[in-house]
């Protein structure tokens, strides 16, 4: 007997396995086993997938679920490592604990490289492994180094192709093929979660009412910034209160607001302000269900967001109209430059500013192909000709808005900025005036000043 084991860490990745078990993509095992993680800060006080309402679709193309988080705790999931020496006593319990005793297991994770999933692909260390990838970390690269004995049993990548038509970087190292999820397979099984659940009635009162029409109404898609270290919570909850700014110069009438479980309260009173001063009305929305179901229930007019992952869903399975706001200022702060976070900042960045060169998959794949080898250039060291070569042809402007000179020459590779096609000469520089010199000599000075002992001038701080 062939038992599947499918890991799923929220609502959102089940729902996603789902659509994958409708479209074929997993094959057809004797049986199937959901494996529920939940990776919260404190999973203690957060509901684990199987708990939430609305859930009992996903749960229905599983013939058993069992927890993960119970079996290893005190320890978090994230933390979940094992000496090789003890792989196999792990390995006998789980098998008993999950009644797998003599079956064939395949395996189905959201990742590979790192715990819980990368855990468990060593404890069952001769099972065929299927990586089911949700969102757009996807098109990265692979965080860390894969053991080549896991890597060697990874059968393919199963994604949502929320960038039609661009190539995933994760595990190409490897020369794992990809298979896409189906849109209209994904949004049956969003369907099938709203149908089962009640709506929360915060976020439909206005609607149903009949004052304000679905089509008017804008959904903020909270992230957890200030918790990832990328702004200040005053910062993320500024970079709201704007997003309720743009969904009323775009005649919004009303704002949902749905902050991330992991992230902090406290935002609400800066965008309630500016819902006040522009004349829109604002909910915030409790809910533990994936934002797709209220896409589903309301068919908002407009999506607005940072990064998430929710602004594709919404444009690319519902139709629904994004605007992503604040990551040129992400991509300044992001650090180290091999944060997992930097491809979906880019990705999001180059779709939806509206300057944007990047209306060709081709010129996108050539800016995240780029991004990865500078994020991860051990791991994905094919991909260094290809970074080469875009960076030759990339303007000036969009290597100073993705890049920095020092990474760019740590890899070793020549900061060699092509000139802006559209950019027009500069106009002559005015002749100087006493204000003009006195400031070049105060410049000269301190210069002077800031000379070091030795004679040599301080390095130049890193851009």
């Amino acid at each position: 007997m062939t038992t599947q084991i499918v890991m799923a860490s929220t609502l959102f990745a089940g729902a996603c396995a789902a659509a994958a078990v409708d479209s074929g993509l997993l094959g057809t095992p004797d049986r199937r086993i959901l494996l529920v993680v939940n990776s919260a800060p404190k999973p203690e006080l957060t509901p684990a997938l199987d708990e939430i309402p609305g859930a009992r679709p996903v749960l229905a193309r599983f013939d058993r679920v069992e927890h993960l988080t119970e079996l290893v705790e005190p320890l978090h999931p994230h933390s979940w490592s094992l000496r090789a020496a003890d792989q196999p006593m792990v390995r006998r319990l789980l098998r008993r604990a999950w009644g797998v005793d003599d079956d064939e297991v395949e395996l189905v994770l959201e990742s590979v490289a790192l715990p819980p999933a990368s855990t468990l692909a060593q404890v069952f260390d001769d099972a065929p492994v299927t990586v089911l990838s949700d969102g757009l970390m996807t098109y990265g690269p692979t965080r860390t180094k894969v053991p080549l004995r896991t890597a060697r049993r990874v059968r393919g990548l199963v994604h949502l192709d929320l960038v039609a038509g661009l190539s995933p970087v994760l595990l190409s190292e490897h020369g794992v093929g990809t298979r896409t999820i189906p849109f209209d397979v994904a949004r049956k099984v969003f369907t099938e979660i709203a149908a089962a659940s009640t709506p929360v009635e915060a976020a439909v009162a206005d609607v149903e009412a009949g004052t304000i029409t679905p089509a008017r109404t804008a959904v903020v898609v909270g992230q957890y910034l200030s918790a990832l270290g990328l702004m200040s919570p005053t910062e993320e909850g500024k970079l709201y209160a704007r997003m309720v700014g743009e969904a009323a110069d775009a005649g919004m009438a009303r704002v949902v607001f749905k902050p991330h479980p992991s992230s902090p309260p406290g935002y609400v009173a800066a965008m309630r302000q500016v819902a006040q001063l522009r004349g829109v009305a604002i909910d915030v929305l409790r809910d533990d269900r994936p934002v797709e179901v209220l896409y589903v229930e309301q068919r908002p007019g407009l999506v607005l967001g940072c990064f998430s992952t929710a602004l594709l869903t919404a444009r690319e399975i519902f139709g629904i109209p994004v605007r992503s706001v604040g990551t040129h200022r992400v991509l300044k702060r992001l650090a180290p430059w091999a944060n997992s976070n930097r491809i979906p900042v880019a990705i999001m960045d180059a779709l939806t500013r509206p300057d944007t060169p990047y209306t060709t998959v081709e010129r996108l794949q050539g800016l995240v192909d780029a991004l990865a080898y500078a994020m991860q250039p051990e791991l994905v060291e094919h991909l260094r000709d290809r970074t080469a070569e875009v960076f030759a042809d990339m303007p000036r402007s969009e290597m100073v808005r993705y890049h920095r000179r020092w990474r760019v020459q740590e890899l070793g590779l020549p900061w060699r900025a092509a000139p802006d096609r559209t950019a027009t000469e500069p106009p002559p520089s005015p002749p100087p005036t006493a204000i003009s010199r006195a400031r070049r000599r105060l410049a000269r000075l301190r210069r002077r000043i800031a000379v070091e002992p030795s004679g040599r001038r301080p390095a130049p701080p890193r851009t």
